[in-house]
């Protein structure tokens, strides 16, 4: 035995490095771009081309302001201050991956990211230096298309995906959400508006709303395979006070219950 990798191995090794580079890159080049060079439009337009011809992977983008208000009316109220200029309206990008290999599918995962532009906090305005940094508000959407693409070049068998993104710049003007205010979510829950700049959770419920009715339907249908939903955020105040400038896996009772958090933890230290 002379200790060389095999061919075949070797092959394999490369390709999945590139892969997680190619996803890696396309999340930080959009992350990190500026907010006038990344608008949501223009992240939704980096992911097409980013996708496009790739095998596995589908892509969807709704930009039209009256389906986002009757299906995401969370997003819509909180990027309702954007509206006066049409190159910041909000977007939703959908993403769908599945595995070249139907029967080895062992889970199929839903991801929801956060893709907050530019975060001013709204009328709950943020203050001194605060707002600096907040055009990479939307890393949360960034990493779940990187990460939905590297999946897709690397032809990964064992899962399928489907990433709903959430575009917006939660901006400042006469037509703002305000404190105080009541919107009811696509599940038909009032929400009590207390601060506006926690529009990174109203972004991404109606998402996730949409996953569990997709889940469920999919269960009603006979679908017994395992599901589960992520969400992904970045810049999230709350965090940084209980955890430390540190990334942070929070689980509900279900998914501490299997152990979720654990191994998305793991897998990141990995």
């Amino acid at each position: 035995m002379d200790g060389s990798v095999p061919a075949d191995e070797l092959d394999r090794a490369v390709q999945r490095a590139s892969a997680i580079e190619t996803g890696r890159r396309l999340a930080v080049d959009m992350g990190y771009g500026d907010a006038q060079r990344m608008t949501p439009y223009n992240c939704a337009l980096a992911i097409r081309d980013a996708v496009k011809g790739v095998s596995g992977i589908t892509y969807e983008e709704i930009k039209d302001l009256d389906v986002i208000k009757r299906e995401y009316p969370l997003l819509y109220n909180s990027a309702r201050a954007s509206f006066s200029e049409p190159s910041t309206w909000p977007c939703v990008v959908k993403l769908e991956y599945r595995s070249p290999a139907p029967a080895e599918v062992q889970e199929h995962l839903y991801l929801v990211g956060k893709g907050v532009t530019y975060d001013t906090g709204g009328i709950t305005l943020k203050i001194g230096a605060a707002m600096r940094g907040m055009s990479r508000d939307k890393l949360g959407a960034c990493g779940v298309a990187g990460f939905a693409l590297a999946t897709a070049l690397v032809q990964e068998r064992r899962v399928n995906l489907s990433c709903i993104l959430a575009f917006e710049r939660n901006s400042i003007g006469p037509n703002a959400l305000l404190p105080d205010e009541v919107v009811v979510s696509r599940a038909g829950v009032r929400v009590l508006i207390n601060d506006t700049d926690a529009e990174g959770r109203l972004v991404m419920t109606d998402p996730v709303a949409e996953c569990r009715e997709r889940i469920m339907a999919a269960r009603a249908q006979g679908d017994s395979k395992p599901a589960a939903i992520y969400t992904a955020a970045t810049l999230t105040g709350h965090v940084i006070r209980a955890y430390g400038w540190y990334g942070a896996t929070v689980a509900n009772g279900p998914a501490r219950k299997g152990g979720f958090d654990r191994r998305l933890a793991v897998s990141g230290l990995a």
